[in-house]
């Protein structure tokens, strides 16, 4: 116990710093108590830090040659699937890209699931068959985006604009859908 007054010391000092000499003086019990917990906590930790240490090292050697651990004693992944289960997941996500109900696994707009997505509206929009390949769709492209370019009426109505803008954001959504095929 002789490292409680060095403790009460110091922590009185910081309270007359803090508080000045009137709020130190208020805070004497507090201090007391505070010096006393930590007296014994360093007395704790320096009576049982062989014991400590000791424990430290058996755990790291019983967790090292552990098979459910990797190296460096970091746990590995558990997953809770085989690869049969792999093939329920797919058909399950093939089946919902087909209903929109479920909550956009459809591969719709936005979709991080687009493997699944029905690109027949893109084929309507540039105005090509399903069986087209890369040069038709490029040539349905070209000529669209040239017809319904917003350049060519920058001094039209504002109705006719929107209409052309919207159209050819279609059209260049469309086209960049079809081409990563």
């Amino acid at each position: 116990m002789t490292i409680f007054f060095p403790i009460f010391i110091f922590l009185f000092i910081v309270a007359i710093l803090f508080f000045g000499p009137n709020g130190a003086l208020k805070s004497i019990p507090f201090l007391v108590m505070l010096s006393f917990i930590f007296s014994i906590s360093i007395w704790f930790i320096g009576a049982f830090f062989p014991l400590i240490v000791i424990f430290i090292i058996y755990n790291y050697l019983k967790n090292k040659n552990n098979p459910k651990r990797s190296s460096g004693g970091a746990r590995t992944r558990t997953y809770y699937y085989s690869s049969s289960n792999a093939k329920d997941f797919e058909e399950f996500f093939r089946q919902a890209g087909g209903n929109q109900n479920y909550g956009n696994f459809g591969g719709g707009q936005g979709s991080p699931y687009g493997a699944f997505e029905d690109k027949t509206k893109y084929y309507t929009t540039l105005g090509v068959q399903t069986e087209a390949d890369q040069d038709e769709i490029k040539k349905a492209y070209r000529n669209l985006a040239r017809k319904h370019h917003p350049d060519r009426y920058a001094t039209a109505d504002d109705d006719v604009k929107a209409y052309h803008e919207k159209k050819f954001k279609e059209i260049n959504e469309a086209y960049d859908k079809l081409s990563k095929k």
